[in-house]
């Protein structure tokens, strides 16, 4: 296993929404994987079913460091009605409270969201310092993710974060970032590591096409184009010592979870790990 850094893999490697959210697959398929631990996709069904979740996955005997939000916060925080805002703030609470519950240190947010990205981004920023006293009143600590902007590209939406919230802490992702031409940007951004605010790494690989024919498509190291040797030997450079995080999904056309794939995507990044 991993010395300075985890490894994990996240949950949604086994899941999908909105058909494959259930969290049985983490009881099935967790234990099949060699992780230092595993970061926790939330979905919309879980809200009402918290306790519930958090005592199956405890009995589980795995460890959860991380938490990736259920992905309507963001969308939420950007509406211009004041009380569908603070409606994103309540739903990050519950997020913060299952994840309390797991013994999850971070807590991975898309402070923007599909469909409109960061139209709004006013709005979702007017409401952060909000989420970081909530995550705080916890313990837990939020990073932000460095997802697509239709406006702005993710480093300079991120940079918008820290100057409105000097809390704001990143996780970054590989195929994002690849995408906007910023793989190498981010190791030439002082604030990104200034205080160890970058904590969380999602790695994804990517060749430019994020849709096939009008479908996501998701990439495993060595699918794409990225150097991953280049990538892991400048995150050491920084010092980085958080969460390194597989996030490619592995389910087949017929609903089975690709295992093997699984097997053979965390045996390669765990390959540049330090």
């Amino acid at each position: 296993m991993s010395q300075s850094v985890q490894l994990l893999c996240s949950t949604g490697v086994f899941s999908r929404y909105p058909d494959l959210t259930g969290y049985s697959a983490i009881i099935k398929y967790g234990p099949l994987l060699n992780a230092d631990g595993f970061e926790v996709m939330f979905y919309p069904s879980w809200y009402t079913h918290i306790e519930e979740i958090a005592t199956a996955l405890t009995r589980t005997g795995l460890r959860f460091p991380a938490m990736h939000t259920e992905k309507a916060i963001g969308t939420a925080l950007g509406q211009p009605d004041p009380v569908e805002r603070e409606r994103g703030v309540k739903l990050l609470a519950e997020n913060c409270r299952l994840a309390s519950l797991l013994g999850c240190k971070v807590l991975v947010l898309h402070l923007w969201n599909w469909p409109e990205l960061d139209d709004q981004l006013d709005n979702n920023l007017s409401l952060l310092p909000q989420c970081y006293d909530v995550a705080e009143s916890y313990g837990i600590e939020l990073a932000l993710e460095s997802i697509p902007g239709r406006h702005f590209d993710p480093l300079t939406n991120l940079h918008r974060a820290l100057k409105h919230e000097p809390r704001s802490h990143f996780g970054l992702d590989t195929e994002f970032l690849a995408n906007y031409d910023q793989l190498d940007a981010v190791f030439e951004t002082p604030w990104l590591w200034q205080n160890e605010r970058t904590n969380h790494v999602h790695i994804k690989d990517s060749n430019g096409q994020p849709f096939v024919d009008g479908k996501r498509r998701y990439l495993h190291p060595g699918e794409g184009h990225i150097d991953f040797e280049r990538f892991f030997s400048r995150l050491q450079a920084q010092g980085f010592s958080g969460n390194i995080s597989l996030e490619s999904p592995a389910i087949t056309i017929d609903n089975e979870v690709h295992i093997q794939q699984l097997h053979d995507s965390l045996d390669q990044i765990r390959q540049h790990l330090w």
